[in-house]
């Protein structure tokens, strides 16, 4: 791609989302300010390909929750393209739909360091790599090689989904991990309990 024609950055910020917390958009936030994004596409996976977890909720209820999330942030953007699939999402599938979108543009495929680990066996991994560059984050619990990837130096962030549907079946406080109105969501559609 010849820099001199491009029209914007664009990062792509995939996951389950199961749900989005603090740390999802305090990343999506340090990747927009340390790559100088011009927009962030937040994708929560449709049908997960590399597992399946019992306390998935359905798409609709975490795009929901994605958008509330986005409220406060111009340049975060809830993307559905995984979870209006019908199919299995993979990652090549999303970012041939955002190139096309984006003709011109940078694409940044953001990634925590546990999906660092695997990335070699994605679907179509050698023909993303000409689509896009990859960025991974640093995640507590991992010591990946980059392997000539971009790094974000970043906090290590000690906060999962997990812990936080954790929490919500203990009736445990949340204002420190989730948006009071993503918070609001949950308690009203009755998720995680």
């Amino acid at each position: 791609m010849d820099n001199n024609k491009i029209i914007e950055k664009i990062g792509i910020f995939g996951g389950s989302f199961n749900p989005i917390h603090r740390g999802h958009i305090e990343m999506a936030n340090l990747a927009i300010e340390k790559l100088n994004l011009d927009r962030l596409y937040l994708v929560p996976v449709g049908t997960p390909c590399h597992r399946c977890e019992k306390e998935f909720v359905n798409g609709q209820n975490r795009m929901a929750m994605i958008k509330l999330a986005c409220l406060k942030n111009k340049k975060l953007y809830p993307c559905d393209y995984e979870i209006n699939s019908e199919k299995v999402s993979y990652t090549y599938d999303t970012l041939l739909k955002i190139v096309e979108r984006h003709p011109d543009s940078l694409i940044y495929e953001i990634i925590g360091e546990d999906s660092a680990e695997y990335l070699t066996s994605w679907k179509n991994y050698d023909k993303m790599s000409d689509l896009c560059k990859f960025v991974f984050f640093k995640r507590k619990g991992y010591c990946s090689t980059t392997n000539g990837l971009l790094t974000i130096e970043a906090p290590l962030f000690d906060l999962s989904s997990t812990m936080i549907r954790e929490k919500i079946k203990n009736n445990e406080p949340l204002k420190d991990y989730i948006t009071p109105e993503v918070e609001e969501y949950i308690r009203e559609h009755r998720l995680y309990r």
